[in-house]
Formats: structure tokens, sequence, C-alpha cells
């Protein structure tokens, strides 16, 4: 699989990024997540193509990032964040398991995967010939959260208890060139490299 190819699978998956809603509320932050490096690591990041308006709308976000790191060696690595600074009423966090499908992302092994002591959701999918490997967790007030919910429960606590009610889902793609082992690897890596960053964004 070309890098050209592979290249594309990223920007196809982040243009599938229809994955929860939130009300805009300026009195709550918005994570500032333009400050977020492009430099992690060994890894050297770009901008992706801007979601388009009906993305914009059904997304639904109040600030998201929509990029691409790459490092050394291996494929590309996908980053799409949505953060959220409160939940509209009557609208419920659509995860990646049920947006993917909808855009002919079929997943075919599904479960979790250990970054740094955290749990994510680790998805493989494929369409048209085409693999990757997803990563995604629900960021809460610096949790890593692997289950919608679990998120929710705690959002409603968080809720109650600080009135905070903002939240992000953060997604990372890695195209499958090979093995779905190696690209999990490389998805790991990357994510071990990118949590320290995150927490400092909506902690």
């Amino acid at each position: 699989m070309s890098t050209v190819r592979l290249a594309a699978i990223v920007v196809l998956l982040a243009s599938t990024a229809v994955l929860a809603r939130a009300s805009h509320r300026r009195d709550q932050t918005d994570a500032h997540l333009s400050t977020l490096p492009y430099a992690v690591a060994g890894w050297t990041g770009s901008d992706g193509k801007p979601l388009d308006d009906e993305t914009l709308r059904a997304v639904g976000a109040d600030a998201y990032v929509n990029r691409t790191y790459v490092s050394d060696a291996g494929a590309p690595v996908g980053l799409y964040i949505a953060y959220y600074s409160a939940p509209r009423r009557g609208v419920s966090v659509h995860s990646p398991l049920l947006c993917l499908p909808g855009t002919g992302w079929e997943p075919t092994d599904i479960g979790t995967t250990s970054v740094a002591a955290n749990q994510v959701r680790r998805l493989v999918v494929r369409k048209n010939g085409d693999r990757a490997l997803v990563l995604y967790w629900y960021a809460v007030h610096g949790r890593v959260i692997s289950n919608e919910a679990l998120s929710r429960l705690w959002l409603l606590h968080d809720s109650l208890r600080y009135g905070r009610r903002d939240a992000a889902l953060v997604r990372i793609v890695v195209p499958v060139a090979g093995s779905a082992i190696d690209a999990e690897q490389r998805g790991i890596a990357f994510t071990r490299d990118l949590l320290p960053y995150l927490s400092q964004l909506w902690s």
C-alpha cells in the first residue's frame, strides 16, 4: 500500500467524524485545542482538510483538531479531537462504533487496549479493501474513558459536584499496510506521547 493511499485513508476517516454534539457555552473553556503542538515527541503534525459545513453542523463541536502526524518511519497517524463545552438537551454522544459503519467503514475487530495504564477502545475497520486501526476514548476532566456509558456517568457526577459539563472525544487512526498488530503498536506509541499534552488542555 502506497504512502499516498495510507494518507488518503487517514483523510477519509477524518471526514467521518460525526462523534457527538454540544451547545455553544461561552462561559466555559474551549480547551484551547489550537495550542496543541505540532511537534509531539518524535512526531511532526500538519493540519488536515477542514471539515465541510455539513459535517460541522452534524458534529456540533465547540472546537476541533484534525491533523496528521508522521515520524521517521511507518504509516501516518490521523488525530481527530472534538471538544464540547456542554451537551445539548436530548442529544446523546455518538460513538465511532456507530458512525463509522454509516460511512462504509465496517468494524472487523472490536476490543480495548492499554496505553500508559489507561484503557482505550480499539477497532480494526475496513472499506473497499482498505483497513485501518482506530483507537478512541472520551476525555472527561483528566480521565481517559473507553466506555460511552461510563463517560456519561462521570459527566453527570462532575456536573452535579463541580458544575462542569465539558468533555472531548479523541480518535487516532493508523492505516493498516500489513499487520494490524504493527498498526496498533504505532497507534499506542503515538497515544503514549500525546497524552501528556492532552492532560494540559482540559484537566
